[in-house]
């Protein structure tokens, strides 16, 4: 958030962006929004540069869709109704949205979670 902050106060932008605005978030230098492959190659390259060991042993690209997978995710996890991440996505089907929220709702359902809590102490 601090960078997101700090880019719109590079741009002479007020940093408490307003959710009335229709006005992109990061704006270029014609103020207009950035292309979303160029957006995209330009978030991808300042990922890579994050010094962390996760990130740099990735053999696949972190892009900026997925953080609209995570957003899902967390989305789901901190108890948002499926069908309001539905509208926050812009999906115009529930199917969608549930090929986000497939993982975290299998891993949820897994038989570990019926384990009754010192069901390994008699074994181990």
């Amino acid at each position: 958030m601090d960078s997101v902050v700090l880019y719109r106060k590079t741009r002479l932008l007020p940093a408490d962006f307003p959710s009335s605005s229709d006005e992109p978030l990061f704006p270029n230098s014609r103020w207009k929004a950035f292309r979303p492959s160029y957006f995209a190659t330009m978030l991808g390259n300042e990922i890579e540069k994050v010094p962390i060991l996760s990130i740099q042993a990735r053999k696949k690209r972190i892009t900026p869709h997925e953080f609209r997978h995570s957003f899902a995710i967390i989305s789901y996890m901190n108890n948002s109704d499926v069908y309001a991440i539905m509208r926050a996505l812009g999906h115009e089907k529930i199917e969608t949205t549930m090929i986000y929220l497939q993982k975290i709702m299998e891993r949820e359902q897994h038989v570990v979670h019926q384990w009754k809590d010192n069901a390994l102490g008699r074994y181990i």
